[in-house]
């Protein structure tokens, strides 16, 4: 009977330039998801400042695919003095802050925002309205966003309106901002 041997080729450069390579490839694509975050409605708030930061009543932005270029944020101070301010933000900064009359927010039944409920980002909103859309054969070209709770044993909503191409305006969802939960869906028929 005659044994047949064969040799296993030793790691060498080739395996070991392989191995760097998936290392650096897995970097940068972990780089690429990060610097995408950036834009995210959660990171975003995290530049408001520390002295509104309990107090934020509104989030929204506008022409989002599926980050906008500036988030809007209606948000009152913890101290008396402070009243409501309105920020713009942009990759996590704050681009532009100015004072508020907020008569709209006095008269609103709309709470502060309790900022460690929210688990259900923007990016995961839209990539739920995404699908939603696709289950509806139709298309989804931007939408615009709001982020409000309507009391302070509420949990934050999402309002997500949804635009196709050529800007056309074709329905809205609503979801818990805590999990993704539908709420209300006037233009999507069929589920995911």
């Amino acid at each position: 009977m005659t044994k047949w041997c064969v040799r296993l080729p030793t790691p060498g450069p080739n395996i070991s330039a392989m191995k760097k390579f998936l290392l650096l490839s897995f970097v940068a694509l972990s780089s690429a998801a990060f610097a995408e975050d950036t834009k995210g409605a959660l990171a975003n708030l995290h530049a408001v400042p520390s002295e509104y930061r309990n107090g934020i009543i509104k989030l929204s932005a506008d022409d989002c695919d599926p980050n906008p270029d500036i988030w809007y944020v209606t948000a009152k101070s913890d101290s008396k003095k402070g009243g409501i301010r309105e920020f713009e933000l942009a990759s996590g900064q704050v681009v532009s802050s100015k004072a508020s009359l907020g008569l709209r927010e006095l008269v609103s039944s709309n709470k502060p925002i309790d900022l460690a409920k929210i688990q259900f980002d923007s990016r995961d909103a839209f990539d739920l309205a995404q699908r939603y859309a696709r289950a509806n054969n139709k298309v989804i070209a931007s939408v615009s966003f709001a982020l409000t709770q309507q009391g302070s044993s509420s949990v934050p909503v999402w309002y997500v309106w949804c635009y196709g191409p050529n800007e056309k305006y074709f329905g809205q969802l609503q979801l818990l901002a805590t999990d993704g939960t539908v709420i209300s869906n006037d233009a999507f028929p069929k589920k995911p």
